[in-house]
């Protein structure tokens, strides 16, 4: 990504305002404030954000288990979107879940997120299955996609 001057960085109880923000604004079944404070504290996961000048404009978060870490969600502003923050978060998180000895990544997404597909598509994620009515606010599908880590 070219053009923005950002730092990636764990994620800590004083970035939540800003990531609830983005939270509400990019779900409709956001997660809550407490949600992201037990994560904090889950031996199991990672969570991470994308710093810029102070503003948290993108985040995402992994639990890794054994040889797997499944990606638990990943968000961009809305005013940063289509800059290759998201694709900063994966590579990064990828990254992470390497370094955890972490053999696959998994995730869920929902087929109308076309930008999601996209970006995971690109960033060699495939499809793995269906989870039917996996979202309670609107019975939409989730779709699986895996990347094998190298």
């Amino acid at each position: 990504m070219t053009g923005l001057n950002y730092i990636i960085r764990q994620m800590t109880e004083r970035d939540l305002d800003m990531v609830m923000a983005i939270e509400i604004e990019s779900f409709s079944l956001p997660w809550s404030r407490d949600s992201y404070l037990s994560e904090l504290k889950n031996k199991y996961a990672r969570y991470i954000v994308c710093d810029y000048h102070g503003e948290i404009v993108a985040y995402g978060g992994i639990w890794t288990i054994y040889e797997e870490a499944h990606i638990t969600n990943v968000a961009v502003a809305q005013h940063y979107r289509q800059l290759g923050l998201g694709r900063a978060i994966m590579m990064k998180l990828e990254k992470i879940a390497r370094e955890k000895k972490a053999h696959k990544m998994s995730l869920e997404v929902r087929p109308s997120n076309i930008p999601a597909l996209g970006m995971y598509r690109t960033l060699s994620y495939r499809v793995m299955g269906l989870r039917k009515e996996y979202y309670s606010d609107n019975r939409e599908d989730a779709i699986v996609m895996a990347k094998h880590l190298l």
